[in-house]
């Protein structure tokens, strides 16, 4: 599997929007784990920049990049712009998807 990051276009057009809303002028926007679940480790994205050990791609004037550890472990992520009933948001999906865990430390899994 080839290690990648890909973005759909409404996806960016969403994050611009985000961006633009706050002010934000950002250039180079980073993948990382944000915090681990009962069914693994959850994605997020931030303004950063590109640091040497990075993946980088470039999609719509905007560069995304993750640590080159990061992308080998999760064979590289794709950024969706979800609607789903009254949610719609953004979405960082991993191309290989963790194995749930069985924690127990939350009823809602159970």
């Amino acid at each position: 599997m080839e290690n990648v990051i890909s973005i759909d276009k409404k996806a960016s057009d969403e994050l611009k929007s985000i961006l633009s809303s706050m002010s934000i002028n950002a250039d180079t926007i980073r993948i990382f784990i944000s915090g681990m679940a009962c069914h693994g480790p959850m994605f997020n994205i931030a303004k950063d920049e590109e640091k040497s050990n990075d993946y980088a791609t470039e999609f719509d004037g905007i560069k995304y990049v993750a640590d080159k550890a990061l992308m080998e472990e999760f064979g590289g992520f794709e950024i969706q712009y979800l609607e789903e009933d009254s949610f719609h948001g953004l979405y960082v999906k991993p191309q290989i998807v963790a194995e749930a865990g069985s924690c127990g430390s939350c009823s809602g899994c159970h």
